[in-house]
């Protein structure tokens, strides 16, 4: 467990990134504790920057901070003693201080009520601490109930490992269910503040970073604006003992009891198995069983699926398809994964050589899915209304990447993301158009709204054309 001082020797806060809303969330909740203590739950996918967020978060306030870690749960209790009497300056009491968790946290409650003041309590990792003693919840449960509750502090039960933390913090069979006062899932970065942490002006390098880290911090921080996008692969990545060369096996480690089961799902929808019948012929999983596989992978949200944006009753309908959610896996079970043999072999360049339009395409399906991001930054701006649903589009024989739905205002919007080197043209417009009339939705004279994006810019035909007919053009993510 660490003081302020511990920490504020570790953070640059100059090397900070975001979390604006955030550390407003969290300074909200121990504004809170002036009247009653507070309990959140954290959590978000390994590497999302938790442990960074809590750090910056405390610098400036009394706290105690505890990193469980993979062990028996005597040692981490005796660990937890040493820090704990530490920090209210009783060492002399001993690491083996107190026999159990519920004698540890009577000390705790007692000092916090004698000391009074509004201390945050750090717990970092709770899935290892539950994976130590079955009943550690319960402990918890005593813990907040009988002591934690009555006081003024800010208690914070951390954790990477996403059905660890549902299951044991939120799940209505946790001893902890109800307890707490707020929970907050981390999320990735968007494209917007992924650039920060780059110092270029160099949009097709930087959006090809992002199309592989997909905003996670620890990531990001890998690659470097200074080399190439195909040298920054090399090194953080196909590299052996890099950074990166390993994670998705220590990501899937984490989560699952059957990570090789789930890696088998995960390739084959890297690889275009996109249907359920595709999925059930490429991964050789049976029909009673697969369902199971793909409801956790799309709870933890590793994979997402997708139903043309205008069904009406999306749960029921059988046009859906799968692919992965994650940046990062979906470029290593593309791009790496299937071709393992040729990484591990040195076959770098054969690799590059062999799979250069899937890094194009990989790209490019980042780019039409971010498309997303960029149109709701210009609904915000008010150059465009409100839609309250906006996702694909598809039909048996044509595709728009983006499709807005307004139903009180009947009005819809299309839009196309391209990754295109040459401007594009006003024949872009018009096969849009043309596949706008195939779309059946709304009332009669309802308002229709176009956009298109592109990576190259447009043509100055293009360009005169979205003038008069109010065409929103987005330029590499910016409006023209």
């Amino acid at each position: 467990m660490k003081t302020k001082r511990d920490f504020s020797d570790q953070v640059n806060s100059n090397s900070f990134i975001n979390r604006e809303e955030e550390l407003t969330f969290l300074e909200n909740l121990y504004e809170r504790t002036k009247i009653s203590a507070q309990f959140l739950i954290l959590y978000g996918k390994r590497r999302v920057g938790k442990t960074e967020l809590i750090k910056k978060y405390c610098q400036d306030k009394p706290f105690l901070y505890f990193l469980a870690t993979r062990g028996s749960s005597y040692d981490l209790l005796k660990t937890l003693t040493e820090i704990i009497t530490a920090y209210f300056k009783e060492e002399f009491l001993g690491k083996n201080a107190f026999g159990t968790f519920r004698k540890l946290f009577d000390y705790l409650g007692k000092k916090l009520k004698d000391k009074g003041e509004r201390i945050v309590i750090v717990f970092d990792e709770f899935p290892y601490l539950t994976q130590s003693d079955k009943a550690m919840s319960s402990y918890f449960q005593y813990g907040w109930d009988e002591q934690i509750k009555n006081t003024n502090a800010f208690l914070v039960l951390l954790g990477s490992s996403i059905s660890m933390m549902y299951k044991q913090t939120l799940s209505k069979k946790s001893p902890l269910y109800a307890r707490r006062t707020a929970q907050w899932l981390l999320q990735q970065f968007t494209f917007k503040q992924s650039k920060k942490f780059y110092n270029v002006d160099d949009f097709e390098k930087i959006f090809s970073f992002y199309a592989i880290t997909g905003g996670i911090p620890a990531y990001l921080k890998e690659f470097n604006a200074q080399k190439s996008f195909k040298q920054n692969i090399i090194d953080a990545i196909l590299t052996k003992g890099s950074f990166l060369n390993i994670e998705p096996e220590l990501l899937l480690n984490d989560e699952f009891n059957e990570p090789n089961i789930y890696m088998t799902i995960l390739k084959a929808i890297g690889l275009g198995s996109t249907k359920y019948s595709d999925l059930l012929n490429n991964t050789g999983l049976p029909n009673n069983i697969l369902p199971a596989y793909l409801s956790t992978l799309l709870y933890l949200r590793l994979i997402k699926k997708e139903v043309p944006v205008t069904e009406k009753i999306p749960q029921k309908s059988k046009k859906g398809i799968y692919s992965l959610a994650d940046n990062f896996l979906r470029f290593y079970f593309s791009f790496v994964f299937p071709y393992s043999s040729l990484v591990e072999s040195g076959q770098i360049k054969t690799l590059f050589d062999k799979n250069k339009e899937v890094l194009i395409k990989l790209v490019a399906k980042t780019y039409e899915e971010t498309s997303i991001e960029f149109i709701k930054n210009i609904i915000k701006k008010g150059i465009l209304p409100n839609f309250e649903q906006l996702g694909r589009w598809w039909d048996k024989t044509d595709e728009i990447d983006l499709v807005g739905l307004n139903s009180e205002q009947n009005s819809i919007l299309f839009a196309e993301a391209k990754w295109n080197s040459s401007p594009l043209d006003v024949g872009v417009l018009n096969d849009l158009r043309n596949k706008a009339a195939r779309v059946i939705w709304g009332k009669q004279n309802r308002k229709e709204y176009y956009a298109l994006l592109a990576k190259g810019g447009f043509s100055k035909g293009l360009i005169d054309k979205a003038k008069k007919e109010r065409v929103i053009l987005i330029h590499e993510d910016q409006v023209i």
